[in-house]
């Protein structure tokens, strides 16, 4: 057997094909086993992934240098956190018959010391750069993963101070992976949630160029994720028959893999919990080995108070705006449920753009924001967020857009999403003295607002305010697809209807009431007559007519000087 070895600065090269069939060493570990991989609801990733990074890398050399193909040196993977990134990563690592992954994390790069964070990057690629010097096409392939990548190639000159070291470690790293001295058997993985902050040069072709969106998974994805944290718990008979995994996979709508991952940790240790007598001190029971079975209750118990998907429905803020319900007092509110529905509808239809926007306007206190929010719960969307000026007390106008701004981001990660605006005049710090409003944050509302989401998301935005007019003066009033005008009760009929609801007035009162308001003018908004209702609540019996209609004069809801004509 006669063995050649490249000498260094050789330019020799042995090619040609093997008398007989030498078995050539392959990428890919002959031990890895694609349906193994325990990447749940990540298949069609995964596959673009393989076909865009390593089907070149599968073939001879020859046949790569006949072609004149470079492979792919980069992978980006974003996305929300905990929707597998690492995972991913970790598993292209095993899968490949290559040298053991080097895995850094963006922070461990930088160093106090001048000069020692780059040395820090090319000690990284030193291996890759001896081996492709002794062997040429020939080398192995070196990986090189890197969590939180946007710790280390924020965009140069992004960074405060005047040390620039940012700014070097991000050019040291742009000339290993594609410099001068090119290197063709290294694969660089980069990891991050905020895909925005990368340095643009990094995501060009021959550098990070195959970017892979990591999202949250579908039902079918969903499924996929929960039969791999399950099946150990099925091997050894400790899940109830009574779960259903197609089940809870319909009731995690929006839940990332490491949620669904933290569900059956929770629902786990809510059976076991069951087991342990915590009398004077805490026992577990004997027979708990035998004993022990996670059901069904214990996941939606953990569905219900223990995991809430971070990109879930905001369910505590919109219970707090329909805290008293919905009361349908006549055919206005009707009629704007009815259209709101509509609206749904169009925003979840397939063959619309995907961006339904929607202005509920109307007199103070005339329940604008309790209607908006009954409309984003009849939405049934998996992600409903809500943005409200109460939450941005004390913000400056540029911390206002970014977090305005976060919302929406958010918002194009679902598939389905509603966002609720409450109150836009406060939140544009519009003052009637002056008056005065923050351009700043009208210009970037005006923009989201217009902004259709990505290809097959589907977005209904639902807003409120008190004043129309101001609106249309902002020229705001032309982004939206559609304007509901909510009105205060203006009919004796919408008084009663509101009144006979509540379970204040006994019927002779009600009786009396109706005489005492028939024929003459009403004008009050629903959430006043409500306040109004509580406090005659509190009055004695016998005052509580005479007691509520004074009130309600007094605050100009009934005008019983004059007469409907």
């Amino acid at each position: 057997m006669v063995q050649f070895e490249k000498a260094e600065n050789s330019s020799l090269n042995l090619v040609g094909k093997a008398k007989g069939k030498v078995p050539r060493q392959s990428i890919i570990n002959p031990d890895w086993d694609f349906q193994k991989m325990g990447i749940g609801g990540l298949d069609k990733e995964f596959n673009a992934i393989f076909r865009r990074a390593f089907a070149s890398r599968v073939f001879p050399p020859e046949i790569v240098e006949q072609l004149g193909c470079k492979h792919v040196k980069g992978i980006l993977l974003f996305g929300p956190p905990g929707t597998g990134k690492t995972l991913m990563a970790r598993q292209i690592g095993t899968m490949l018959n290559a040298r053991e992954p080097k895995i850094v994390n963006g922070p461990q790069i930088l160093d106090k010391y001048v000069g020692e964070s780059e040395a820090n990057v090319r000690r990284l690629f030193a291996d890759a750069e001896e081996e492709e010097k002794r062997l040429g096409p020939n080398s192995g392939l070196h990986i090189i993963i890197f969590d939180e990548i946007d710790a280390i190639c924020k965009s140069r000159g992004s960074v405060a101070g005047n040390t620039g070291v940012h700014d070097t470690v991000v050019n040291q790293l742009l000339a290993k992976i594609d410099g001068v001295e090119q290197l063709n058997n290294i694969l660089v993985i980069g990891m991050t949630n905020r895909r925005d902050m990368i340095d643009e040069a990094l995501l060009r072709p021959g550098r990070l160029e195959v970017q892979m969106e990591i999202g949250l998974p579908n039902e079918q994805g969903r499924f996929q994720i929960l039969n791999i944290h399950t099946s150990r718990m099925k091997d050894y008979k400790k899940i109830n028959p009574d779960v259903d995994i197609k089940e809870l996979a319909v009731l995690t709508k929006n839940f990332s893999g490491a949620e669904l991952e933290g569900l059956v940790r929770a629902a786990q240790s809510t059976a076991m919990n069951r087991l342990i007598k915590a009398a004077s001190k805490v026992e577990v029971d004997p027979e708990a080995m035998e004993k022990l079975l996670v059901n069904r209750s214990d996941f939606l118990h953990a569905l219900e108070n223990d995991i809430k998907p971070a990109f879930g429905t905001s369910g505590e803020v919109l219970e707090h705006f329909l805290a008293r319900g919905i009361i349908n007092w006549g055919t206005p509110v009707s009629s704007i449920l009815e259209d709101g529905m509509l609206f749904i509808q169009q925003a979840r239809a397939t063959d619309t753009s995907g961006l339904v926007s929607v202005l509920l306007e109307g007199p103070p206190n005339s329940g604008k924001t309790a209607l908006a929010a009954q409309l984003a719960k009849n939405s049934d969307f998996p992600f409903v967020k809500v943005c409200t000026p109460e939450e941005m007390v004390g913000f400056t106008e540029s911390a206002k857009c970014l977090h305005i701004r976060k919302v929406f981001d958010d918002a194009y990660r679902s598939q389905l999403s509603c966002i609720l605006v409450d109150n836009i005049e406060r939140l544009l710090d519009y003052g009637p003295i002056g008056p005065r409003y923050s351009n700043l944050t009208l210009q970037a509302l005006l923009v989201l607002l217009k902004k259709e989401p990505p290809k097959g998301r589907k977005l209904l935005i639902l807003c409120t305010s008190s004043r129309r007019q101001v609106l249309e003066d902002m020229e705001m009033l032309s982004a939206f697809t559609a304007v509901l005008h909510v009105p205060n009760l203006s009919q004796p009929d919408h008084l009663m209807a509101v009144l006979e609801e509540s379970d204040v007035f006994t019927k002779k009162d009600l009786s009396a009431l109706s005489r005492k308001i028939l024929g003459h003018r009403v004008f009050i908004g629903i959430k006043k007559l409500l306040a109004l209702i509580d406090m005659a609540r509190q009055t004695e019996e016998p005052y509580r007519v005479i007691k509520f209609l004074s009130k309600l004069e007094e605050e100009g809801g009934l005008d019983m000087g004059s007469s409907i004509q």
